[in-house]
């Protein structure tokens, strides 16, 4: 503390107490500002910090944030209907002493604990609908209408009750939502968005193979339900808009398709191939209210009325599969082998970054998030390849790659993804 700014800090309010309301510390009395969250001579705690985020506690976000710098978690309190509500703690860790009981220790980092999701990985993410790269691409109706027509395979596709074109509802779903969450309209926003940007990059998109196939895949989903409709569209947004995204979103992004496939296989094994979107709402449903993890789409499977009734057995083999593949190992090394992929292409002076390398996570963008770290607690420069210490990787990287392309350990892997609040 600065003693000669606390003193002057103290005079002027003493001096106008009308004028400058205050809050009295219960524990020195001194006079502090009335927005104060912490006392500014003691350190007294007496109200909320606007800055914190009430899911991972990190409390240095900007007051006007929508989102957790750290974490991606929303500051914003909800109003709108939505069921997008904080998880009991006491359930968080009962699931996650069960997690625990299937960790193992990383390759390479055998001295640490076993990693374990933390509690910023069981809440679902939150869509980046403010997000100005994002939010503002979108396609006209007349756009969306030319796109779906241009396929003949799409334009032949009917819904689930085999009577109306999938086009009218790809339509009706670009301007205004699904009809699911008509009560439910901050959902639906970030619908719309999802779909009008996603519509949009298939759109401009210049490889035309590329862009019959994404076209196809969501299409596809809107011969199903509208659990389904939101999942894939959500997820393709994600899988598109990564490049437009920062580190830590990135991160976030993949942490949600790692949720899905965790989900997929525990409905694949639990339920066998035969079972329809219904089954796995209730399996949706069941992962979120026995363990407290949030997948992605849980607004949709809690409100599909032809939700399946999955109890007993069943239930709890669910649960138990889910709990094998919800492994932080796995999407530790995830995340590890997508940045240590390896550059085949030779490439020539001057040329840039080998596009035929397929990456969830831009190395650019690792980079500026390490850059941004605070070096006390990360040091940027380990996130390439110590010669020094070959032993800590899982493989050794091309010589011709060294000090210039990001090549991670398990251990600094691990290492960023505790500072993000994903796991322990």
């Amino acid at each position: 503390i600065n003693p000669s700014r606390a003193w002057s800090s103290g005079v002027t309010q003493m001096g106008n107490e009308e004028s400058s309301p205050t809050v009295t510390c219960p524990k020195c009395t001194f006079a502090n500002k009335k927005d104060a969250f912490q006392c500014e001579i003691c350190g007294e705690r007496f109200g909320k910090n606007p800055g914190e985020c009430p899911a991972c506690t990190f409390a240095g976000n900007d007051p006007s944030a929508l989102q957790c710098s750290v974490c991606g978690s929303s500051l914003q309190p909800e109003d709108d209907g939505s069921d997008r509500k904080e998880i009991d703690p006491k359930k968080i860790a009962k699931t996650q002493t069960l997690l625990a009981r299937h960790a193992k220790a990383i390759q390479g980092d055998q001295k640490s604990s076993p990693p374990v999701f933390a509690a910023a990985a069981f809440r679902a993410l939150p869509i980046i609908t403010e997000d100005v790269k994002t939010s503002q691409l979108s396609v006209s109706y007349k756009e969306a209408s030319i796109l779906i027509d241009t396929y003949a395979e799409v334009k032949a596709m009917k819904d689930r009750t085999k009577t109306r074109p999938v086009k009218d509802f790809m339509l009706s779903t670009l301007t205004q939502g699904l009809p699911l969450f008509t009560k439910k309209p901050q959902i639906n926003k970030e619908v719309r968005m999802c779909m009008g940007y996603v519509m949009f990059k298939i759109f401009h998109h210049k490889n035309a193979k590329r862009r019959k196939d994404l076209m196809i895949e969501l299409a596809d989903a809107f011969t199903a339900c509208q659990a389904v409709q939101q999942r894939v569209i959500y997820t393709m947004f994600a899988k598109l808009a990564n490049v437009e995204l920062d580190f830590k979103q990135q991160m976030f992004k993949a942490l949600s398709q790692f949720k899905h496939r965790c989900l997929d296989k525990a409905v694949y094994a639990a339920i066998g191939s035969s079972a329809d979107p219904h089954w796995r709402s209730a399996c949706h449903v069941a992962v979120h209210d026995d363990l407290g993890v949030q997948v992605d789409g849980l607004e949709a499977a809690t409100m599909d009325k032809d939700i399946k009734n999955l109890n007993g057995s069943a239930r709890k083999k669910v649960i138990d599969l889910f709990l094998l593949h919800f492994n932080a190992n796995e999407f530790i090394l995830e995340f590890l082998l997508d940045v240590n992929q390896i550059n085949t292409k030779k490439r020539k002076k001057g040329e840039g970054n080998d596009l035929t390398l397929s990456r969830n996570f831009d190395l650019q963008k690792l980079y500026q998030w390490a850059a941004d770290q605070d070096k006390s607690t990360f040091d940027p420069h380990s996130i390439f390849y110590d010669d020094a210490h070959p032993k800590d990787y899982l493989a050794a990287q091309p010589k011709d790659e060294r000090s210039y392309v990001p090549y991670l350990s398990p251990k600094i892997a691990r290492k960023i993804l505790k500072l993000l609040g994903i796991t322990t």
